[in-house]
C-alpha cells in the first residue's frame, strides 16, 4: 500500500474497453505490436508521484492500493478517465473560418484552434466543418494492465528522478545534498547553459523538490564560466 508523495515507477498497457484498441503504453514492444510506436517517445517505466495528479484519476487512485511488483488489471470509468461526452462541445464552423486559422480540415483530423483547444474534425461538407471538442476518449472506459516495478525511498534518488524529468536522461547537472538535507545545490555544465527554457526548467525542478521531497530545503543552481565555455 502506498501514500501521498510516494515515488513509483510503473509499466502499463492502456486499452479502450469496448474495442480492445491499445491507446497508450510504456512498453516499446507493445507499442510496435499495436502500431502506435512513436520514435520520439522515451519508452520504459514511468515516474508517478502519488497525489501529483499527472496520470488519470482512476489509475492514480488504484496505485495507492497496490504493492511493489504487483500487477493488476484496472477498469477506469469515463468520469475518472477522460470525462463523459458533452454534446455541447460539438461545434459547427464555416470552412472559411477554419481555413483562416491555418487549418485545411479533413475527417478524423486532430486540430488545435486559435484559443488553444484541441478538436477532432468529424465531417467536412457543404462549406461547413463539424468539430468535436470532447477528448477523443471521452465517454470511454479505459482498461489498464499496470505493474509497479520500482519505488524510490532515498531523497537523493528522488531528486535525481526529478532532474531527469526536467532535464532529460543525461541532464549534465551535478547534485550536492548537504548532510542536514536543507541545502540542495546543482552545478550546471556548459552543455545546458543556452537551453532556451532553462529558467523554467530550473524553476519547475526546484518547485518539485520542495513540494515532494524536501519541503524545508533551499535549492540553488550554480553556473561557472571560464575560457573553456567559449
Amino acid at each position: 500500500m502506498f501514500k501521498d508523495k510516494d515515488f513509483l515507477y510503473i509499466e502499463y498497457v492502456a486499452k479502450i474497453k469496448d474495442t480492445g484498441e491499445v491507446i497508450d503504453t510504456t512498453i516499446e514492444e507493445e507499442a510496435k505490436k499495436a502500431n502506435i510506436y512513436n520514435p520520439d517517445k522515451k519508452y520504459g517505466p514511468q515516474l508517478v508521484i502519488l497525489g501529483e495528479h499527472r496520470v488519470i484519476k482512476g489509475l492514480e487512485e488504484a496505485l495507492y492500493n497496490m504493492n511493489l511488483n504487483e500487477e493488476k488489471v484496472i477498469e477506469v470509468p469515463p468520469e475518472k478517465a477522460y470525462g463523459e461526452r458533452d454534446p455541447s462541445k460539438v461545434k459547427i464552423l464555416s470552412l472559411g473560418e477554419v481555413k483562416r486559422q491555418g487549418i485545411n480540415p479533413y475527417p478524423n483530423m486532430l486540430v488545435r484552434l486559435q484559443d488553444g483547444s484541441l478538436a477532432t474534425v468529424k465531417s467536412v461538407s457543404g462549406g461547413r466543418v463539424i468539430l468535436d471538442l470532447n477528448h477523443p476518449y471521452a465517454g470511454k472506459t479505459i482498461v489498464y494492465q499496470v505493474k509497479v516495478v520500482k519505488q524510490l525511498t532515498d531523497e537523493k534518488e528522488k531528486i535525481n528522478a526529478l532532474t531527469e524529468r526536467w532535464f532529460g536522461s543525461n541532464p549534465k547537472l551535478t547534485l550536492e545534498l548537504s548532510e542536514d538535507k536543507k541545502s540542495v545545490n546543482f552545478a550546471i555544465s556548459k552543455e545546458i547553459f543556452l537551453l532556451e527554457d532553462i529558467q523554467m526548467r530550473k524553476f519547475m525542478l526546484a518547485k518539485d523538490i520542495i513540494t515532494f521531497v524536501l519541503p524545508e530545503s533551499t535549492v540553488s543552481f550554480v553556473e561557472k564560466y571560464d575560457k573553456s565555455v567559449f
